[in-house]
């Protein structure tokens, strides 16, 4: 039995069991007296600092921990050891390379056989990959979230009120309600009294001044049970950035707390406290490779625990899955042969339930230099969570992959100087561009400087008021086309939840831009046609209908007008209102008069011309015709019309001459005074063709003459 000397107090078991134990343990293992010096340190203790023995013994772990977390550790620290009750400390250490390493230690208070505190003994677990690995979890499914929707992960939304409107399956199986009983509650009703006042400190003001937040709580369930939950909560804002709900992202983390609360509460030994860190111990004795295990490592493998603590290598071996079995083996053999540490995950299946496991073991053999022989000592941890969550990791970012690559839609990230770091295949075929030839350039690449003044308006709003922006902007392709974009985009935040980047949606409207501006064009031209058609037919209801006319031939020469000018709209509409013949446009205005009985001779080119000249050019020869039919060649049966039109040349400009002319009729006699047609045909035509027209009363017959340049579009 070791004596208690001031300044010497004893080891916590067996000083070389003790030392055995501790130096083949992974984590930091140290023993303090009053004065707050260590007694003893470990060897993962040491080469944590990278010193000697001697100088770990003397060193000052304050000078180690980051700024950070400096003012808390040490405020933590101070509080738990005036407590004398067991207390944990995490945060990040720097270690002998210079790294920032995320150590949790647990040290509980030790006393001597007559109950004097004498110190503490404490151990520190490296939890930098779990925290990494925690860290990039969050930042991947804050990611995925601008996109697809959570699934391992809960989802709540309630109203400014706390009144939920929304939750998905997750969110009811952890909250222990049904997605109609918590459509009808409160977030308040199912929170824990003892932590609601917190919770509503939190809340409204994030519905006041817009900032997320997350925190920890519990849920009563409807069987009266409680779930500790992780919420992460942000406020959800309309486009115009009012407030009208609040998103919370929920996981259960029972079992951690839990777990947390287990620990905190141990004021065990060495053992004990490994234990509860979830260190599962034991030793072979390399003769017979039997020994000494931990109680919980019978836990840990699904066995009876045993009252000696007894267990054997083959037993070991025999829980291990036959998948991993020959590497697990052949690892420990050569560590009991040859001294060579080793650290391995392999999967076990339990002896009770056969459940699959993942656990991750550390063994080292150890050797004395006295006649004392080698032993095996062993540490195993369960990491099945760690693995599953590095599985769905994996997944998660399979799916996102997925989606980014085969989405129509454009998907950017950017970070918050607008230098793009991520874009789909949707992008780079839309611009034209390799993604090397995107990845790290400026948005402003891609974009006019007020275009670009557009999108950084939209990212200034974001940042100021948070929530997602909508606007539309031109983007300029490779070869120079301009292509519209409707643009969705927000921010992505960090682990501590400041803003980190952007994510944006943007959906090609180029072509429905194109097609609104055309469907106006036509709108427009519709309404201008539909105006100078109704002006046309009112000067003909007004020249057909005088007061001194015959009312019934009146109307017969108003629908006959009405019929000359629905001849030519039914051709400009077959034609779509372009360019029309116009051999057509003569030939249908003469059909009605004997056009197609051999009383008209028609001759010249197939010219094309535009619409409006054709509307004027078919009722010019419709007016003729019926004045031929009434008094002219056409009245009598041997009277014939020839038209003649011809594309002449003057001063280098091609025009038109077209002759209309009347022989086999009745001797003609100028009229005392001009009608409407033959004021119709000298000025309206010659206004239509900036030329003149001329109306000759031969006695042989009527002579209308046309000299006019070309109209425009003849061709």
């Amino acid at each position: 039995m070791i004596e208690t000397q001031a300044g010497h107090e004893p080891l916590p078991v067996g000083e070389d069991e003790f030392r055995l134990i501790a130096d083949s343990a992974p984590v930091a293992v140290w023993v303090t007296r009053l004065d707050r010096r260590r007694s003893f340190v470990n060897r993962a203790y040491v080469e944590f600092l990278g010193i000697s023995y001697d100088e770990a013994l003397e060193f000052d772990w304050r000078a180690i921990i980051h700024p950070v977390d400096a003012p808390r550790l040490l405020a933590e620290s101070v509080a738990g050891e005036a407590s004398l009750q067991t207390f944990e400390l995490e945060g990040r250490y720097r270690s002998n390379k210079g790294e920032w390493r995320w150590l949790h230690s647990t040290s509980s208070p030790r006393w001597d056989a007559q109950g004097c505190h004498i110190g503490f003994i404490g151990v520190a677990h490296d939890i930098t990959e779990a925290k990494e690995a925690e860290l990039s979890l969050r930042e991947r499914e804050a990611q995925l979230s601008a996109f697809i929707s959570q699934a391992t992960a809960g989802f709540g939304q309630v109203d400014l009120d706390g009144r939920f409107t929304l939750v998905n399956d997750r969110f009811c199986e952890i909250a222990g309600w049904s997605r109609e009983e918590l459509l009808s509650r409160t977030m308040q009703s199912i929170t824990h009294p003892d932590d609601l006042g917190r919770n509503l400190g939190l809340f409204e003001r994030a519905v006041r001044d817009g900032t997320p937040y997350t925190h920890e709580k519990r849920y009563i369930r409807k069987d009266g049970s409680l779930v500790w939950v992780n919420n992460s909560v942000s406020v959800i804002r309309r486009p115009d950035g009012e407030p009208f709900g609040v998103l919370a992202v929920t996981i259960d983390v029972t079992q951690r707390r839990e777990a947390e609360a287990a620990l905190r509460k141990s004021e065990e030994s060495l053992r004990l406290a490994t234990e509860g860190a979830g260190m599962a111990t034991w030793e072979l004795d390399l003769q017979t490779l039997e020994g000494e295990w931990s109680p919980n490592r019978f836990d840990l493998l699904g066995m009876p625990r045993r009252k000696k603590s007894q267990g054997s290598f083959d037993e070991w071996l025999e829980r291990v899955h036959p998948a991993d079995l020959d590497r697990v083996r052949e690892t420990a053999l050569r560590c009991i042969r040859e001294a060579v540490p080793y650290t391995i995950e392999y999967r076990i299946c339990r002896a009770d339930t056969h459940q699959e496991r993942w656990l991750q073991s550390h063994g080292s053999r150890i050797d004395y230099l006295d006649d004392r022989p080698s032993r095996f000592v062993g540490v195993s941890f369960d990491v099945t969570d760690r693995k599953r969550a590095e599985d769905e990791l994996r997944d998660s970012e399979t799916r996102f992959r997925t989606i980014f690559e085969q989405a129509n839609d454009y998907l950017i990230t950017t970070t918050l100087d607008q230098k793009i770091t991520s874009v789909n295949p949707a992008v780079l075929a839309a611009l034209g561009y390799a993604e090397a030839e995107v990845v790290g350039r400026s948005i402003a690449d891609f974009m006019d400087p007020d275009q670009f003044a557009v999108s950084m308006g939209a990212f200034r709003r974001k940042l100021a008021e948070g929530g997602t922006t909508r606007f539309m902007v031109n983007v300029r392709a490779r070869d120079g086309r301009q292509l519209f974009w409707e643009i969705n985009s927000q921010l992505t935040a960090d682990a501590e939840g400041k803003p980190a980047g952007l994510h944006a949606i943007a959906r090609d409207m180029t072509e429905a831009r194109r097609n609104e501006a055309h469907l106006r064009l036509l709108v427009d031209e519709l309404n201008h046609r539909v105006k100078n058609t109704l002006a046309i037919v009112q000067g003909i209801a007004q020249q057909s209908f005088k007061d001194d006319a015959d009312p019934a031939m009146s109307r017969r020469a108003f629908e006959g007008r009405l019929a000359a000018l629905s001849e030519a709209h039914n051709l400009l509409t077959r034609e779509h209102w372009g360019a029309v013949s116009m051999t057509q446009i003569i030939g249908d205005a003469v059909a009605p008069h004997g056009g197609d009985t051999g009383r008209f001779t028609l001759d010249g080119p197939d010219l094309a011309i535009l619409p409006k000249t054709a509307i004027s050019l078919a009722l010019a020869i419709h007016e003729l015709a019926t004045n031929a039919v009434k008094h002219g060649a056409l009245s009598r049966p041997r009277g014939h019309v020839a038209i003649r039109w011809a594309r002449t040349s003057r001063d280098g400009s091609a025009r038109l001459s077209l002759v209309w002319e009347e022989r086999g009729g009745p001797m003609v006699a100028a009229p005392t005074q001009r009608g409407f047609g033959t004021r119709m045909i000298e000025r309206g035509l010659a206004a239509e063709l900036a030329g003149t027209v001329t109306i000759d009363f031969q006695p042989e017959g009527v002579v209308c003459t046309v000299d006019a340049p070309l109209p425009e579009g003849a061709e």
